[in-house]
């Protein structure tokens, strides 16, 4: 997930390209696959971005190089910084949900602190902790990753060996970044994703359930890699 957002650049460069074709066919093709695209692309925009953003050699950088080629404006345009800004922000809305899993044996601690400490301690805990709320403190390990350098570009790096280790520093993102890489990027034949006649459902595909398409997705996606 996390190389998916600048191949998608990519594709989108090429579109355009044949967009300003002066063969008729191939210009009626690409503002076609256009439409398509950008049908499809607006619901997993954020998702892609903000597996970009957790790619440690990526970053915000990228995010900023794929925007000002998506959109055609310059990196460092006001346009380019909101964009990045709004994936940030809705990263930042992500971690908050996150806040209850790490809480979730706080009361138990409380309780045999409770025990132990004396009164004034108690006391002083709680005014502690009014001012350090578990918001910021989330909100705190994205600023600092997001800080922190990036890690050198190479071709062969696994991402997710990257946050098992180094990640440790980001405990609560880290969580973040695991359930984001886990969701498959399923790859399709280019006639079928790009076809301008629509899909033919048969008799035996309307009757398949949500999950069911999940589940058939899922497993031809990990059989394939797992034949590769």
């Amino acid at each position: 997930a996390n190389i998916y957002f600048p191949r998608i650049c990519e594709i989108k460069m090429k579109m355009r390209q044949w967009a300003t074709s002066s063969n008729p066919i191939i210009k009626k093709l690409s503002d076609e696959m256009t439409t398509k695209f950008d049908k499809y692309w607006t619901d997993i925009q954020d998702l892609m971005g903000m597996a970009t953003l957790l790619d440690p050699r990526y970053k915000r950088h990228m995010l900023t190089a794929c925007f000002a080629m998506l959109h055609g404006i310059e990196p460092s345009s006001y346009e380019c910084v909101e964009l990045v800004d709004a994936l940030v922000a809705r990263l930042h809305s992500l971690i908050e949900e996150y806040e209850v899993e790490v809480d979730e044996y706080k009361p138990c601690e409380e309780l045999i602190s409770s025990m132990k400490a004396p009164a004034i301690m108690n006391i002083f805990n709680d005014i502690v902790a009014k001012q350090s709320p578990a918001a910021a403190r989330l909100q705190g390990e994205i600023d600092m990753y997001l800080t922190d350098g990036l890690v050198p570009y190479t071709e062969v790096f696994s991402v997710l060996d990257w946050w098992k280790v180094a990640g440790t520093r980001y405990p609560t993102l880290r969580k973040v970044a695991r359930d984001i890489f886990a969701i498959p990027v399923t790859t399709v034949a280019s006639e079928s994703a790009f076809s301008t006649s629509g899909r033919i459902l048969s008799e035996h595909r309307s009757r398949l359930t949500p999950n069911m398409v999940e589940v058939l997705m899922c497993s031809q996606n990990w059989l394939r890699n797992k034949c590769k």
